[in-house]
This record gives C-alpha cells, structure tokens and sequence, in this order.
C-alpha cells in the first residue's frame, strides 16, 4: 500500500551546514557530576570499574497492593518518568506509587512523588504542592505537552478514570477535569504521547489490560475458579478475565476527543500492558507498537494523516519465531544494525523467553536465539527495557528489568524463581549479545526500568523500581569515554521534538536515534539523543515535519537545536 506524505511547513528552504566546536560537556571521567545527595538520600563515591554503580539516592520507597500480591491488581507495580518539569534542561523524577490494594475503607494512592534536580546526583523531593500525589490506584506515566504552552504536562494511567496533571510551572501541576477528555474508566497500565496525524500537537494512545473489580477480585477457589500454574493454587489471571481495549485519544487544541475507532486503533481487545511510537516502516507516519499479555502483540501502520491499520501478524511482529502468543511486557527500541530503521525487543513470561524482531523495511523477524537474548532469558520474567550504550563503544546495549508474579516461583521444581536478576546486555558490535556481570545483577522483584542522562555527564542512568519497595538509581560510568548527546526543541506542543530522528555519521558509520519520551513499560524517559563520541561527522536531523538540518560536528559535549536555540 502507498502511503501519502504529508505537507511540510519547512519545505524547501535550504540550510547551511555550520560546524559545532566547543559545546558544553562534563567529560566521563570517574567523579565527574558527582555531588552530596540532599533529601532524596545519600551520594556513594562511583567506582571505575562500572558499568553501572548505585548512586546512593534514597527515593520513596512505592507499594503495590499486599505483600503476597494475591491478586493480579497488585503485580504490575508503579511507573516513572525522567523529564525536564521545570524547563531548565535536566531531568526530573516522578515516582508514580500505585499505594495499598483499594478496598473498602482503605485509600490508595495519593503519594507519588516529584524530586527536583538540583544538579548531579542531588535530587530534592518538591513536596505535596506539586500536585502529583492525586489518589487512585496509578500505573504508569506519560509525558507531553497537551495544551501548547511549551511546559510537559502529565497523565496517570490507574485503575478506574485515568488523570491529566497540567503543568502550570514552578513544579506545580493541577488535575485537569476528566483528564481533559481521556479519563476512561477501565484500568490503564502504560501510555504515550504520539502526534499521530502530524498537525504538530500531541495525541495519546492509552493501554488497558482487563476487567477488574477492586470489591470482588477474582480469586482462586472463588466462585468455582480454578487459577494453577505449575499445579499450584495462584493468582487469577489474565485467562479467563475479560481483556479492555485500548483507546486513541485525538488532540483538538488541547482538548483529548476519543477517536479510536475513526482513526482505525479499534483491534480486538488484547491484554495490553506496554506500548512504544516508532516510525517503524520508515514512511514519515508515526506509528504505535504494543505489547500484550498472552494475546498478539499490536503494530498499528500509520496510513497518513491520522490513519492506522493494525499489523503485527502480517509484518511479523505480533508472535514468537515460532508462531505461538506470548505474554508482552516491556518494549524497547532502536536501531541494532545501523541500516536506519528501528528493531524492537519485548521482554516475555518466564519459559518464553525474550523477543528480538529485527526491522528488514517494515518487516520483522524474532532472532532473539540467533541474537544471544533468547535462551538466556528463559528462567527469567521481564518487564521494563530500553537500548542504552553504557559503555560508549557506539553499538547499543541492552538492560530489562526481572521479577517472576507468582511467590510460588519460589517452590521446588519451577526452574525460576520469584526475585530475579536485571539483566545487562552487552552488544558485541556486530549484533550479539551477551548477559554482563554487573551490580544490579542481585535478585529483586523488579518492574518498571528508565533511562536517561540525570547528572549530566554524557553517560546514561537507569532507574529501576521494584513492584514494592525503594527504587533503584545506576549511575552510569563510561572511563576515558566521551559522547555527543542532541538535545532538541520542537517549540510549544513539542518542546522535545518528539518525532524526530537524528543520525550522526563519523568515519565509522551512521547511527540513528528515534525522539521519544516513551519508555515501552509504564515509563516515561530522557528524549535527547546519546552518541558515542568517535570523532569527527555530520549530524542529521529530520523534524516531524519532514524537513532536514545538517551541522557538522566537530566536539563532543551537548548541542541545542530547534525553537530556542
């Protein structure tokens, strides 16, 4: 099918190539950024030997219904975004905390939490006049600029009405009624911000899972329910729970208009749990990845002009390489051949393992055996991804986040266990990978995973959360290595120029980097753009809109470009 592009405003106008010397850059040298932690918690002294070191932050520890998590309601954990909420260039944290399971006479909710970055790895928690605490039982997060006043607003899947937090500036944020039209009323788990019809605002595609009674949760043994795994008695679900279709919400000057059925998101019901954008057949069009929960995965092919047609089974997305229905979680992206278009990794149950679809022009194929992810993560259960190069050799690596949901993976004769190891994934720059040694490699119930630069110093960060408990924060360590990190601004309704792709070319080959805020899991993460410093290139930038800038680069360090450079 031929796909119509769509008109530029920029079209046709020439511009230069400048050179890019002498940008601002810390250096990625032990100690560089580092910094005493204020009330966040304490700053542990990196060590060189990396990748990844705790950076000692003392975050909120988030909880997730029970203990025991008896129910399904209470494995997915909580969310979290990476995200300049104040717009003076480095990262916020919001910890998005689902609180005690909903039932009668017990309030949940209320304490998700915003930390202001203060510089390095010093992080304040900015207190309930934020306004993020807002009750109900939260998932996840995402992040994007609904109204056009160039400040990044917020919106809060959970279970029931979802919430819109508008950003009035000064780190305070109001919840706007109704969720400016996209509260819903199922139970939401990730979300993304997406300009799906190119009109240069946002749009929001928003995932559900299943039909949930907080007042009668489905139980093992109740009402002649029968809920096994491995023969023993667990928690009930996804089968044999109805599945919530997902919802497409349009952007008409600031007001969300369902339009999932007009714009073609109306697929079957599946048992969404992540979701991605992604120009993924390379035609301009934005296009919506998600992963479902023991149904086929979803690949909605943007048409042109606020169109989609799912098709994850005809493009090879939707199944394992071996053609069965996996259970979805996380998804990341990039670009692991340097042919220019994006492949995708979905994290899977355990006994599935990994799915690795590799991108040939808009057709996937599962090598995640072939590729090094499959056998490896097997025993494990994955959630939360994202394609990261922590050791700045130029390929992309890879880290995803493990917790089993059942407790009775612990038992005899599971071959898995409840409390897993997040796995680090280095790429061998010819496209296999290999599971790293690494300190985050001790057991955990881990669920929701972002990336992003939060001190500053040219290297990646990641914050883990677990499905209760403190989240982790990595520093990332990168010695004697040096990177180009692009940092775009798409102007009021864009301000991180979502959309659009960067590619750096140096004497070694072109990288391509997609803009997203997306982080696959219930996340939202860093949208600059993260290269490897290898010497000397061109940077190409395509906008949204279909126009090009080139600059010749001359430095590492940080460059600013679009409306307000």
């Amino acid at each position: 099918m031929s796909r119509s592009r769509r008109p530029s405003s920029r079209a046709g106008r020439a511009l230069s190539v400048p050179s890019i010397a002498g940008l601002v850059f810390c250096a990625c040298l032990p100690g560089c950024g580092d910094s005493a932690s204020g009330p966040a918690g304490s700053r542990t002294t990196a060590a060189a030997d990396g990748p990844f070191v705790d950076a000692g932050l003392l975050l909120a520890p988030l909880t997730c219904g029970g203990e025991n998590a008896r129910t399904i309601l209470e494995v997915n954990g909580g969310g979290l975004a990476l995200f300049d909420a104040d717009g003076d260039g480095d990262l916020e944290i919001l910890l998005v905390d689902p609180g005690p399971y909903p039932s009668a006479g017990v309030a949940s909710g209320g304490t998700n939490t915003l930390y202001r970055n203060d510089g390095g790895m010093h992080f304040v928690d900015v207190g309930e006049a934020s306004g993020v605490g807002v009750p109900g039982f939260c998932n996840g997060v995402a992040v994007g600029d609904v109204d056009a006043d160039g400040r990044r607003d917020v919106y809060l899947t959970r279970l029931g009405p979802n919430a819109l937090l508008r950003n009035t500036g000064d780190l305070r944020f109001e919840e706007l009624p109704e969720a400016g039209g996209a509260a819903g009323d199922g139970w939401s788990t990730s979300a993304v911000f997406v300009d799906v019809d190119l009109d240069g605002d946002l749009d929001l595609y928003v995932v559900d899972y299943l039909a949930f009674d907080a007042d009668h949760p489905p139980l093992h043994g109740v009402d002649g329910r029968d809920c096994r795994w491995k023969g023993m008695p667990v928690m009930c679900g996804p089968q044999g729970l109805p599945a919530q279709p997902d919802h497409y919400y349009r952007n008409d000057d600031g007001r969300l208009v369902d339009a999932t059925a007009a714009a073609g998101f109306d697929a079957p019901p599946g048992y969404g749990l992540g979701c991605l954008d992604g120009d993924f057949d390379a035609d301009g069009w934005p296009d919506v990845y998600v992963s479902n929960d023991s149904t086929p995965n979803f690949l909605f092919l943007n048409t042109g002009h606020g169109k989609v047609v799912e098709s994850g089974l005809a493009a090879g997305a939707a199944l394992s390489s071996r053609g069965r229905e996996q259970a979805g979680m996380g998804i990341a992206a990039g670009d692991l051949e340097g042919d220019g278009d994006e492949d995708l990794l979905v994290t899977n149950f355990s006994m599935e393992s990994n799915a690795l679809y590799v991108n040939d022009g808009g057709r996937f194929d599962d090598r995640a055996d072939p590729m090094g992810v499959g056998g490896p993560s097997r025993r494990l259960l994955g959630w939360g991804a994202a394609f990261v190069d922590f050791d700045l050799d130029g390929a992309l690596d890879l880290v995803n986040a493990n917790g089993h949901v059942y407790p009775q993976a612990d038992e005899p004769g599971t071959d898995t266990s409840y409390a897993q190891p997040d796995t680090l994934w280095h790429n061998d720059g010819g496209g296999r990978f290999s599971p790293r040694a690494w300190d985050g490699d001790a057991p955990a119930v881990s669920r929701a995973l972002s990336s992003g630069d939060l001190d500053d110093d040219g290297v990646t960060d990641l914050v883990i959360l677990r499905r209760s408990g403190r989240p982790m924060v990595w520093r990332g360590l990168a010695p004697e290595r040096r990177s180009l990190t692009v940092a775009l601004d798409g102007g009021p309704g864009n301000p991180d120029g979502c959309g659009a792709v960067v590619a750096f070319t140096d004497a070694e080959g072109t990288r391509t980097r997609r803009v997203r805020s997306s982080a696959g899991y219930q996340a939202a993460g860093d949208p600059r753009a993260l290269f490897a410093w290898r010497g000397t290139g061109t940077l190409d930038v395509r906008w949204p809109d279909g126009t090009h800038e080139q600059h010749a680069v001359d430095a590492p360090g940080t460059l600013a470009l679009g409306a307000a450079r």
